[in-house]
């Protein structure tokens, strides 16, 4: 067993499948290898790190803190594969699977880099952009998540609530997702627990305004004009 300083290096096929990850068990697991690597091609992926102090997953996963968000890498169980997820605050950026190591420590630079996400994309087909990811990066995914909300199909039903809501300006300038038909207006691009104006239909085509930050914050109305009035009554005196 070789040595590394004063301590034994873990016989790692324990840990990881010796047909499917030789390399990483040679390198000494994901995170080893993914710095080593890098190394010998001249790229930098920062500093990762296993979120795990022992055991299999120590070995097995990675994560890199970047400027646009972190990036987590798993190990693909039953087959060859790596996974990479760029994740930011409640929103994906990217997302993808690769069977080659290489391939994902050049997409882990490139990322760390600052490469715009539509050439990351091009460079990396393996890897999928988040809906918002664009939005993000131009500095206004309020404006892309609204404009996905009054175009896709899946929404067709809530459009007339959806319009509505976007031609206030008050409200359109409020993160909007939907969720069993609720119109929820966040003011924190959609972290959890943050404030929200809920607009909710309910029977005879009447709805039901809240605002989750004020604990008498409910209004109903009984047209959809009103239930707009209600919403920014509720934003600009509550909370």
């Amino acid at each position: 067993m070789e040595t590394n300083g004063t301590s034994p290096r873990p016989d790692l096929s324990v840990f990881l499948d010796s047909a499917l990850y030789p390399d990483l068990i040679e390198r000494g697991g994901l995170v080893s290898a993914l710095e080593s690597l890098a190394r010998e091609s001249g790229l930098d992926v920062g500093t990762p790190y296993s979120e795990y102090a022992s055991g299999p997953g120590r070995y097995k996963s990675a994560v890199i803190a970047t400027d646009r968000g972190t990036m987590s890498m798993l190990l693909g169980k039953h087959e060859r594969m790596f996974s990479l997820d760029v994740r930011g605050r409640g929103f994906t950026w990217a997302d993808g699977m690769t069977d080659d190591l290489r391939e994902l420590v050049r997409a882990v630079a490139a990322w760390r880099s600052g490469v715009p996400v539509d050439e990351f994309a091009g460079a990396f087909p393996f890897m999928r952009l988040g809906r918002l990811a664009r939005g993000y990066e131009s500095g206004d995914p309020i404006a892309a998540q609204w404009e996905w909300l009054r175009t896709a199909e899946v929404y067709d039903d809530e459009r007339p609530l959806v319009e509505a809501a976007h031609a206030n300006g008050r409200l359109r300038g409020l993160f909007p997702y939907l969720s069993h038909g609720v119109l929820r207006l966040s003011t924190e691009l959609g972290r959890q627990g943050a404030r929200e104006i809920q607009i909710c239909p309910v029977t005879g085509g009447s709805y039901q305004v809240e605002d989750t930050g004020s604990g008498d914050g409910v209004r109903n109305a009984v047209a959809l004009e009103e239930a707009i009035d209600a919403a920014v009554d509720l934003l600009l005196t509550s909370g």
